[in-house]
């Protein structure tokens, strides 16, 4: 048995057709209108919603009774949240809202199948084929050619550690902090990320890592990861200083450090 919704928004306009995979026209049946929590305060969400209360409505239909029609809801989201970085919250708050949804895998009846568990899985994956990914682009390639030139290799190295992150990039590491705000995402979740980003030390994951902080800062910031916290933002503040970068990386790399100092400047 699917869980009931039990809260409901009222949207402004009709929600667009929407198929799953293709695999049948949609035709939602009548039911009670959806909320997200909190979605009052965003003007935006009649908007950014008007396809996604489809999805809530048919939440008690046999047609997400299949791990392969949830995951694909799964990634629209994901791909809508990082195309629409403005409206990260709404999609975040959507995603909390689905958290819920969980029935048990039709391949293997001793395991269940939740909307949180694929989101989580999704966000892994996203993330490291990403930061995989990103400032390769910065050389149309040429990253990727052995080069025997140690000047050459020098100023390709040199690029790639001041390179600029692309939009996507920054994006998708704005709908990971909001979906930790949410409470989606876990607090080792985003341990991993910043580790990860401080692993590969280049300009977009630096970059990338000062935004995902001066988002999710104050809330990673409790007692038992304060010693945790003050080993990250010694390295950022060390790379700022001792690091070589750009003017540009590293005064954003000192203004984020400064401002965890102003912020907790006063004993709690």
């Amino acid at each position: 048995m699917m869980p009931q919704q039990k809260k409901s928004v009222e949207l402004t306009s009709k929600p667009a057709p929407l198929v799953l995979g293709e695999k049948k026209p949609w035709n939602p049946a009548p039911s009670e209108p959806v909320v997200f929590l909190g979605a009052a305060s965003y003007e935006s969400v009649s908007c950014v919603t008007a396809n996604f209360q489809a999805f809530v409505t048919d939440l008690s239909h046999e047609d997400l009774d299949v791990e392969e029609s949830l995951q694909e809801m799964v990634e629209l989201i994901f791909k809508r949240a990082v195309k629409k970085p403005e409206s990260a919250a709404v999609f975040a708050e959507l995603c909390q809202h689905l958290s819920e949804v969980e029935f048990q895998s039709l391949s293997d009846w001793s395991v269940s199948v939740s909307f949180r568990s694929l989101l989580v899985k999704h966000c892994q994956a996203e993330f490291g084929k990403s930061l995989d990914k990103e400032g390769i682009h910065q050389e149309s390639g040429s990253c990727l050619k052995p080069v025997q030139d140690v000047r050459v290799t020098d100023r390709l190295r040199e690029e790639q550690q001041n390179a600029k992150p692309s939009g996507r990039f920054l994006n998708m590491l704005r709908f990971i902090g909001q979906l930790f705000l949410s409470k989606v995402l876990a607090e080792k979740s985003m341990h991993c990320c910043i580790r990860r980003l401080l692993k590969k030390g280049d300009g977009p994951s630096l970059e990338g890592l000062c935004q995902l902080l001066q988002m999710i800062q104050q809330d990673l910031e409790v007692v038992r990861s304060k010693e945790v916290m003050d080993t990250y933002y010694n390295q950022l503040d060390y790379i700022a200083e001792k690091g070589k970068r750009a003017p540009r990386l590293s005064l954003l790399l000192k203004e984020t450090v400064d401002a965890r100092k102003m912020a907790y400047s006063t004993p709690h």
